[in-house]
């Protein structure tokens, strides 16, 4: 019988994996000898930090690259098809969703072997539930473009889509660009668009709060280059 790939989140803040992870979950991850990680530095930290007794050295971590590209792939398949049981872990969040591991997931669908998620935190989806914008329609946008003309231009288009059908628009940006982010926002997005910002999620200096583009441009705002999530809504 094949193995099992369970998903598993990392908490995305400084915070006790406790208050984050279900029991299961930790207890999952505590099982397991073989992981797919997006670094094997966090990866440990992590383990060690559910279970200071954790058996690191007894253990298989395969690394993927920024590129999702995955030059170990066959050899994780062949585990499973083993009988292994294998973990998929990112740096922080849910693996697959605005992070890399899709790629092992696919190729563990075709060849038929259980995919289990896991349950923890994701910035993205505890971002919508607490900004009270549409959670029955949405899309999740990644990162906008880098350069400034590309930006602009996304951020009216996400404008001009949020007035045509109302769906929250959500994007992540690097933590060093989420001012010029916001500059831009307030800058180029309609008076009445409603604009969520959710800084460090689950963490210490979690600060969630949604208001019309017209009183954030009162407010001025100043963001700490910390995880944001950002939403535009009406």
């Amino acid at each position: 019988m094949s193995g099992k790939l369970y998903i598993i989140p990392i908490p995305i803040s400084e915070t006790d994996p406790k208050k984050v992870l279900s029991e299961y979950t930790i207890n999952t991850a505590n099982r397991l000898r073989f992981f797919v990680v997006e670094k094997i530095k966090t990866s440990r930290q992590f383990l060690r930090k559910i279970d200071k007794s954790f058996p690191i050295d007894e253990s298989v971590f395969y690394e993927l690259n920024k590129h999702n590209q995955y030059a170990f792939e066959d050899e994780v398949i062949q585990k499973l098809l083993q009988g292994n049981d294998v973990g998929l872990m990112s740096e922080s969040g849910y693996p697959g969703i605005a992070d890399p591991g899709s790629g092992v997931v696919k190729k563990a669908h075709q060849k038929n072997i259980n995919v289990v998620s896991l349950i923890g935190p994701s910035s993205i989806f505890l971002a919508l539930a607490t900004s009270g914008l549409n959670g029955q329609g949405f899309v999740f946008n990644g990162y906008l473009p880098k350069t400034e003309s590309e930006r602009i231009k996304k951020i009216k288009s996400l404008n001009q889509q949020v007035k045509q059908n109302d769906f929250a628009q959500i994007f992540i940006e690097t933590p060093y660009r989420n001012q010029a982010m916001f500059n831009d926002l307030i800058k180029h997005s309609f008076d009445e668009t409603l604009l969520t910002i959710a800084e460090d999620i689950t963490g210490k200096q979690e600060w969630i709060k949604t208001k019309p583009i017209k009183e954030w441009r009162k407010q001025k705002k100043l963001l700490p280059k910390i995880p944001c999530v950002f939403i535009l809504g009406c």
